[in-house]
């Protein structure tokens, strides 16, 4: 499953659950979540399992929100790879 999030502002979220993200975009990016402390995942780490819903995610100095047009939740136990592309940022989830 791919997520997309563009620099579109929306108030959709996307709710992971024990999912691990890994950062490949080359830059620090900084996960925005509705209700947990902000969360900055340096260039090309792995964070731990998280499960709080992102509300948008910092790539720089951009903020990128979910292009969906209803809130996404992450299956239990996935991986999610960020990668950067053409002014979208990807989210490809494996589990």
């Amino acid at each position: 499953m791919n997520i997309c999030f563009t620099e579109t502002p929306s108030r959709k979220t996307v709710k992971p659950s024990k999912t691990i993200f890994l950062n490949n975009t080359g830059q620090d990016v900084t996960l925005k979540f509705v209700t947990a402390p902000d969360l900055v995942l340096n260039a090309y780490t792995i964070s731990t399992g998280i499960s709080a819903a992102i509300d948008h995610i910092r790539l720089g100095m951009t903020d990128y929100y979910s292009c969906h047009s209803q809130n996404v939740a992450i299956p239990g136990d996935c991986t999610a790879v960020l990668t950067l592309s053409n002014s979208v940022l990807t989210m490809a989830v494996s589990g």
